[in-house]
């Protein structure tokens, strides 16, 4: 089976993985905008939160192709579950 990587399920998973920060939490909301065209398995991605509260966490991150130009910026929010 072959696996097919796309840039937005790259950055999503990245950003989840940022705000969760070994909690479980859902996204509330996603935003992706591209640049450069490019192979989504050659980007670095580099994540960073934003801000966060109790509830909710903000998560900028973006994708840049091995010759430096941006392929994409995205943005998140994610609710915290409680358990």
């Amino acid at each position: 089976m072959t696996q097919n990587l796309s840039l937005a399920g790259v950055l999503e998973r990245a950003l989840t993985d940022t705000a969760a920060d070994g909690r479980e939490v859902a996204a509330v909301s996603l935003t992706l905008d591209y640049g450069a065209v490019g192979d989504p398995a050659t980007v670095a991605v580099s994540t960073h939160v934003e801000r966060a509260t109790r509830s909710l966490v903000f998560v900028h991150g973006e994708a840049l192709l091995p010759d430096g130009r941006r392929a994409a910026t995205a943005s998140g929010v994610f609710r915290v579950v409680m358990a």
